[in-house]
């Protein structure tokens, strides 16, 4: 590697609207600035730059990736694309502009780039040479609904996408009036200023989705597109590869001869009603349909082995339900088979790992990277894969001979989210501490590790920032239960500091050993700050997170108090100046502990739960989600329900409560939130209710994010005597 040094890397901003600071070497000396006397605040939120989605080149020689960066005027977040020479170190752009350019793939020539951009009308697949130069879009109908995935030899692309194409006799249920295939049609597909009706007709158990919103009558299917040239790009016409009303997913895979598609899908009359998918492949010349699996629970991004031979999936085979842990799995394939194999004649490769493979652990500031979460190795006998283990996630390695299962690469204090894998046995990889947004860092064949990108280098000199220490202690049953606490700013010992509770969505989240902006923004302020992962949180074996189905509020419940004495006996956590707050499960465990006790000087209640009988049926994976993990429907056992509904008790509450919440949000309905103001208004109890228009469950505007997180700290602030 020329021109870095990467153990004491300076900082250059290049100039212009969006630059990224990157890591370089000059030899000077960097002076840093006294950390105590820095702060991080709520602005800074908008200063911060997430990098991901690396993708190494065919040749493993250049690197292409994208960066995520916030305008503040338009309040809006843009994406664009760098390219970097793994050689050199030299990151240059390869698009420019205030657009979402995302989700770039090299073709297997690497001469090309192909990559999903809104810089038009809608959002497109766009192409550019990887020399530079003007992008160019394949002028399409269909809106990309999936990452691309190029044919073996670089002439064709495939991807989903959401269409509705009912035939002549369709309509949305019998008995319907006429005229409404073409209402349908219209609201498809709308075209300039014609009168289009604004009702929705429904008839799915699955008919909206968080992030999504209503899905209408348009399904997903497996499009393939040739990858036309500058000068034929607006004469392309894609091909639909599969129909039906059936929804077909990606990420795509294509069989090492170019001849089929992989994909999941459940392609039955009652798929609404089937928490499982099935592994299918099309012939992309015949487009005949090859039933590959019959799953048992949810799997995803099917990856072609190298030799055609097997498909490697991530997935599970819900042995205990919704609730359980992701795994990968090896398939023979077959593509001659009357018959699909069953999951059960799949390969478990990661069974006796007994962690989750392609998950995280929390982070606030994290690009949501599209990279694959396991890939082959060259030699077709080895995958690698991301698995999350004790509060960080790290690269690992099997056999698929032999099972053997090995870390490759742990990221010290740290997590890594997302890797590509080079000819050369070198990795990129996406990584982070709980101190330091992440990154991207190359792992050589030889085992030598440099940093290649610091987007937030310089701005981190002029930051606050702490890493968060681990802790363990025990549960009233005995169970070990860890945490993880940051220090105050100007922390001295034997000193008490008011102390907020974070308590994680999920259940089945965790947090750790990643960066939460929100939690290094309290500890700037002087407060000492807990999170800690209860029975329930993944990345700690199934048995741990299986625990707290049906149980909410129980030992959960029990877990996180003991996290907060812990940090009391430790002298750190003033027990007369104490915060809780949490978002979505987090929601309704604090909620739940308000109306438990009273030891809590301030709550802040982010997008909860409180009603779980109201739930089930308001939430758009309440009837299936809600069912699982409450143990009864409101027909069977309304009690139940309302047994561990934080709103069945809110007459005890005592404590300063902020509820906030997406009014558009359709995983925890802002009802639930009303139902709970709403009560506590009428005890006449000290509520406010804080609310940010067209946000589904998570905030996305920038403007509404740094609200947020404004008056979080300011409501721990007056309540906690700061």
């Amino acid at each position: 590697m020329s021109g870095y040094d990467f153990l004491h890397p300076q900082i250059r901003t290049d100039t212009g609207r969006g630059e990224v600071p990157v890591a370089v070497s000059d030899g000077r000396e960097t002076t840093m600035p006294d950390k105590e006397t820095l702060r991080l605040e709520p602005k800074d939120f908008a200063r911060i730059r997430r990098v991901g989605d690396p993708q190494l080149s065919p040749d493993g020689k250049t690197l292409v990736y994208a960066v995520e960066w916030i305008d503040q005027e338009d309040d809006k977040k843009y994406v664009n694309l760098w390219l970097m020479d793994i050689d050199e170190g030299e990151p240059r752009r390869l698009t420019v502009g205030k657009q979402r350019d995302t989700d770039p793939r090299w073709c297997p020539d690497g001469s090309r780039v192909a990559f999903l951009s809104d810089r038009s009308d809608k959002k497109q697949i766009w192409l550019i040479d990887a020399a530079g130069g003007e992008a160019w879009r394949l002028k399409t109908e269909e809106v990309p609904s999936s990452p691309v995935a190029w044919s073996p030899d670089g002439t064709a692309l495939a991807f989903c996408s959401r269409l509705f194409e009912p035939p002549e006799e369709w309509s949305p249920y019998p008995g319907a009036p006429r005229g409404e295939r073409q209402r349908a049609i219209k609201q498809a597909e709308p075209e300039g200023d014609e009168d289009i009706s604004d009702v929705r007709v429904i008839n799915r158990l699955r008919f909206r989705f968080d992030g999504a919103g209503f899905l209408g009558d348009k399904r997903s299917q497996v499009m393939v597109v040739a990858a036309a040239g500058p000068e034929e790009a607006d004469d392309i016409q894609p091909r639909r590869l599969t129909d039906g009303d059936y929804d077909h997913a990606g990420p795509l895979s294509w069989s090492p001869d170019g001849r089929y598609v992989a994909f999941t899908a459940l392609r039955r009359d009652d798929a609404d009603q089937l928490q499982k998918n099935d592994l299918w492949a099309v012939d992309v010349v015949t487009e005949r349909l090859v039933h590959l699996m019959d799953g048992l629970g949810m799997v995803s991004s099917p990856l072609w082995s190298p030799d055609g031979d097997h498909l490697a999936f991530v997935g599970h085979d819900r042995a205990y339900g919704s609730s359980t842990t992701t795994c990968l799995w090896v398939l023979p394939v077959d593509l001659n088979r009357s018959k699909p194999l069953s999951q059960s004649e799949a390969t478990n490769l990661t069974a006796q790992l007994d962690r989750p493979v392609g998950r995280s652990v929390s982070s606030d500031v994290r690009y949501a990277s599209s990279a694959p979460q396991a890939q082959w190795h060259q030699d077709g006998e080895q995958l690698y894969f991301i698995a999350a283990d004790s509060g960080a996630s790290q690269l690992y390695r099997t056999d698929i001979s032999n099972g053997k299962v090995e870390k490759i690469l742990q990221e010290p204090g740290g997590v890594i989210t997302a890797f590509s894998l080079g000819p050369d046995d070198q990795v990129i990889y996406q990584a982070g501490t709980s101190d330091t947004p992440e990154d991207l860092w190359l792992r050589s064949a030889g085992g030598e590790r440099c940093q290649l990108t610091s987007v937030n280098g310089e701005l981190l000199q002029e930051l606050w920032t702490q890493r968060a220490e681990r802790f363990r202690y025990e549960s009233c049953d005995g169970t070990e239960i860890e945490g993880f606490l940051l220090k105050p700013r100007g922390y001295e010992q034997g000193r008490r500091y008011p102390t907020v509770l974070f308590i994680h969505g999920g259940p089945h989240g965790a947090y750790g050993s990643a960066f939460m902006f929100q939690c290094q923004v309290m500890a700037s302020a002087g407060m000492a700050v807990v999170y800690t992962n209860p029975r329930g949180s993944q990345t700690y074996g199934q048995e741990f997170a299986y625990q707290v189905v049906e149980d909410w509020g129980g030992g959960d419940y029990r877990d996180i108090m003991l996290g907060v004495d812990e940090i009391i006996d430790q002298g750190i956590a003033d027990p007369r100046r104490l915060g809780v707050t949490g978002w979505s499960y987090g929601g309704y465990m604090t909620s739940w502990v308000v109306t438990q006790t009273d030891r809590f000087s301030a709550g802040i209640i982010g997008a909860p739960v409180t009603n779980r009988h109201s739930f089930f049926g308001t939430s758009d994976i309440g009837y299936h989600f809600g069912e699982h993990h409450c143990g009864s429907t409101p027909w069977e056992d309304a009690d139940r329900l309302l047994q561990r509904s934080p709103l069945s008790f809110v007459d005890q509450v005592d404590t300063p409560v902020m509820i906030v919440h997406g009014e558009g949000d359709l995983r925890c309905p802002v009802a639930q939130a009303e139902e709970f103001y709403i009560a506590l208004k009428r005890l006449d109890q000290d509520a406010v209710m804080v609310r940010y228009p067209d946000e589904f469950h998570g905030i996305a505007k920038p403007s509404h994010a740094e609200d947020r997180y404004r008056r979080y700290l300011a409501w721990f602030r007056h309540h906690l005597n700061l």
